[in-house]
């Protein structure tokens, strides 16, 4: 990283995570992907800045503790992330469980991995979203030996009442990348993974104008709790009761 002082000149070149060393035990405002945690802290006091180029050629610019604009595809956008991130948590209510899902989803937005995480208000509800093959633990869940469509399934028994906390943040995202959705309850503990959602007809025509699979996928989920879709282009959207709250 170089450091520049406010008159534009170049004063030294440094490890951003040396640098940020002296706080690696400071809580960021709010949680940041993993690859950018150190510029982000970087920032946390004395009113410094952090401009970021990414490999993907987008621009972060980091201040107090946060990522404050990106400018992507010719033009500069305001991330306001602090807010939205709040009115995720308030939603989900449990501030842990909040900051998990939220930094497995920007993770795989840096890493262009599309995703869907859905927390379901009531778990009851699951098998109306969820097909129940697709359910961990359901009654006829146990795949055929010769069942190769259902290969999935033979994951299904080592994460049966697992709860999402108590594993690793790794395991987490690495579920999240499994094609299809990752759906969990309020509690935390994991209903499915790599789940196909059903997309039961809403009457309120509201597919008609959206594009991609996933995105009527995270309509339909927002009308059990709340959702957080992952695009292959790195946007991060909260869906909730059937319309996108805000885009990241």
């Amino acid at each position: 990283m170089a450091l520049v002082n406010p008159d534009g000149l170049l004063v030294e070149i440094v490890d951003v995570r040396r640098w940020a060393q002296p706080l690696i035990e400071a809580a960021l405002p709010i949680p940041c992907a993993a690859p950018f945690q150190a510029h982000a802290r970087s920032t946390l006091c004395g009113g410094h800045l952090c401009l970021v180029l990414t490999p993907h050629g987008e621009i972060k610019v980091f201040a107090e503790g946060v990522q404050m604009f990106s400018f992507l595809d010719g033009r500069w956008r305001l991330t306001d992330p602090l807010e939205k991130y709040q009115a995720w948590a308030n939603a989900i209510g449990e501030p842990v469980l909040a900051e998990r899902l939220f930094a497995v989803a920007l993770n795989l937005g840096e890493d262009r991995r599309g995703g869907l995480l859905v927390v379901l208000n009531d778990p009851r509800q699951a098998n109306r979203l969820v097909t129940p093959g697709d359910l961990l633990g359901a009654p006829g869940w146990e795949p055929k030996e010769a069942d190769q469509s259902t290969a999935k399934r033979h994951l299904h028994y080592l994460f049966r009442h697992a709860q999402v906390l108590a594993l690793a943040p790794t395991v987490v995202e690495t579920l999240a990348r499994t094609d299809g959705a990752i759906v969990l309850d309020r509690e935390g503990s994991l209903l499915s993974f790599g789940a196909i959602l059903r997309h039961p007809a809403t009457g309120e025509g509201n597919e008609k104008s959206v594009e991609g699979g996933r995105t009527t996928a995270a309509i339909a989920a927002s009308r059990f709790g709340n959702v957080l879709k992952v695009s292959e282009d790195g946007m991060v959207s909260y869906f909730r009761e059937g319309r996108c709250i805000w885009e990241l």
